[in-house]
């Protein structure tokens, strides 16, 4: 019997997380039988992270420019503050490792209770996310999640850190990770009549199975697609993103400018501004404008003109000064969206997070989507059985394992679907349907209906009660609602339902979206007959009348 491959792999309780860039990633128990054997390793200083099973059983977590999380130079008020959403999905996936864990994260974020909806003359809109039990998303800073996931590991996992992957060699199962900007990959130090660029200084290591959760440009997909038949399809939208930042107001006992238990949101059709708070007092804004507007924003005096028209409560606030200087001097972000089938290959490649679905932010589920692929590859290994030893001999396939990757893929693959296309639906809704009468008057429709046919119990609070659902169904089951009763609006489903995959929460909106339709008619045709009878008797009657006049 040989020493374990992903010893931690088998138990949901058990999993350990490495936190990168919203993807976590299982390690080592403390007290896992075999030799540990789970490697990982970050990519890139967006801190994407590549794991790897290697023979010599450490975990790698690296980044070409990032220093290790543990350090003083990743304290909280070092941080640079890009804020994440993290809603009961992720929660829940970090309450299967460890309650206390997703406790302790809850303790770092800002409860955010709905929108508060900016309008151009100046009106601020309360749009709750849960009228009836009061839940909500909270923000919560990306180096924080991170370092604080590093510091959960436990001990005996080797971590390495400053470590790019560089190339997977799937024929020999082997990868090469370097340290050092100056290093090339091997064969590659000189090409015929080139010079030579640098020595290979890196390091191979041997792995039976290697995790990609290394972003949207994935070298562990690039890699898996020059060895498989791989459906990739990647798609951009015509807006940039560019971050903006409102100071804490020192004056105000908390130091927020605004409500900070609301996501903010300065919606224009075309484009907007969003604001999501930090625990310094401060906001982080982003402004989602398309590339064709931002190219006719050429001078200084015409940005000016540009948030001034647009955003004049925004410009009050932060100031035109440092509201104009970060959106001069802030690098133009681009939004993908990304979709691989399958994300796994033998049973030594797995894709996770942004590597196999890379999604627009709009629904706030990128982080959410990439700690649930864990829980339920997770679920998934311990329905098929995969123990923490194998008689496989290293670097061979390993038909168990194959399998239980394969089951993965296909069953994840409606739901990864389902989300990528809800996030691109929801920009829609932020920036511009959040301003009509239609959006409240379903909103107010979703609300009254869900209290007459509610999907949950009247007296339960679905925010105690979905994590323990979880809890109590098979560990073979990732979504024990497999189809949704009652009524509930789509954002609770996507948002606050984690026993609620992605694409049976998109079938029941499709269903419920039916309903109103017909109803509509209904309603339509009796007002319309309403008012025909009303013409007739009205007629008859001016008729009689005359008559009689």
């Amino acid at each position: 019997m040989r020493s374990a491959r992903f010893p931690v792999l088998l138990q949901l309780k058990r999993l350990v997380p490495i936190f990168s860039s919203a993807y976590i990633h299982p390690a080592c128990p403390k007290n896992a039988h075999g030799k540990p054997s789970l490697s990982a390793q970050a990519q890139s200083a967006h801190s994407q992270l590549s794991a790897f099973i290697a023979r010599d059983g450490t975990l790698n977590c690296g980044s070409p420019e990032t220093a290790n999380p543990r350090g003083e130079d990743t304290a909280p008020s070092n941080l640079r503050s890009i804020n994440l959403a993290i809603s009961s999905r992720g929660l829940s996936a970090l309450q299967s490792v460890d309650p206390a864990l997703a406790t302790d994260f809850l303790e770092e974020a800002i409860p955010m209770k709905g929108r508060m909806i900016h309008h151009t003359d100046g009106k601020e809109e309360s749009q709750l996310y849960d009228p009836i039990h009061g839940q909500c998303i909270n923000s919560i800073s990306r180096p924080i999640l991170n370092q604080r996931l590093v510091q959960a590991l436990p001990e005996g996992i080797k971590t390495r850190f400053n470590t790019k992957l560089e190339l997977l060699d799937f024929k020999a199962k082997r990868a090469y990770a370097s340290t050092s900007k100056e290093s090339v990959v091997p064969g590659e130090e000189a090409g015929e009549g080139q010079k030579v660029s640098g020595k290979a200084r890196g390091e191979w290591t041997a792995f039976d199975l290697v995790i990609g959760c290394d972003g949207s440009w994935s070298k562990v997909r690039a890699a898996m697609m020059r060895i498989d038949r791989v459906d990739f399809s990647q798609s951009f939208i015509p807006h940039a993103y560019i971050e903006l930042h409102m100071p804490a107001d020192s004056s105000r006992p908390e130091g927020f400018a605004m409500d900070k238990n609301h996501l903010h949101i300065w919606p224009r059709h075309a484009f907007m501004l969003i604001g999501l708070p930090n625990k310094d007092g401060s906001f982080t804004l982003t402004l989602f404008l398309p590339f064709d507007s931002l190219d006719k924003i050429k001078t200084r005096e015409q940005a000016s003109a540009f948030f001034k028209d647009n955003f004049p409560s925004a410009v009050d606030i932060v100031g035109e000064k440092l509201l104009l200087d970060d959106f001069e001097n802030n690098p133009r972000g681009n939004l993908v969206t990304i979709n691989c089938t399958p994300s796994a290959w033998s049973s030594h490649a797995l894709l996770l997070g942004d590597a196999s679905h890379s999604m627009v932010p709009f629904y706030g589920q990128g982080l959410n989507c990439g700690l649930e692929d864990v829980r339920v590859l997770s679920t998934i290994l311990a329905r098929h059985k995969i123990s923490g030893k194998t008689t496989t001999p290293l670097g061979q396939k390993d038909d168990g394992l194959e399998l239980a990757l394969r089951a993965y893929s296909v069953e994840r693959e409606a739901d990864l679907k389902a989300i990528c296309e809800l996030a691109l639906q929801n920009y829609t809704e932020m920036r511009s349907h959040v301003l009509s009468p239609m959006h409240h008057l379903r909103r107010h429709l979703d609300t009254l209906l869900t209290t007459l046919f509610p999907t949950v119990s009247r007296s339960s609070q679905p925010t105690t009660s979905l994590p323990s659902l979880l809890a109590s169904e098979s560990s073979s089951t990732a979504f024990p609602t497999n189809k949704v009763k009652g009524w509930t609006s789509m954002y609770h489903m996507v948002t606050f339902r984690p026993d609620v995959g992605y694409a049976e929460a998109m079938r029941k909106e499709s269903w419920q979206k039916e309903v109103v339709r017909w109803v509509g008619y209904a309603g339509g045709a009796v007002s319309v007959g309403a008012l025909g009878l009303g013409v007739v008797v009205g007629a008859r009657w001016a008729r009689t009348w005359l008559e009689r006049r």
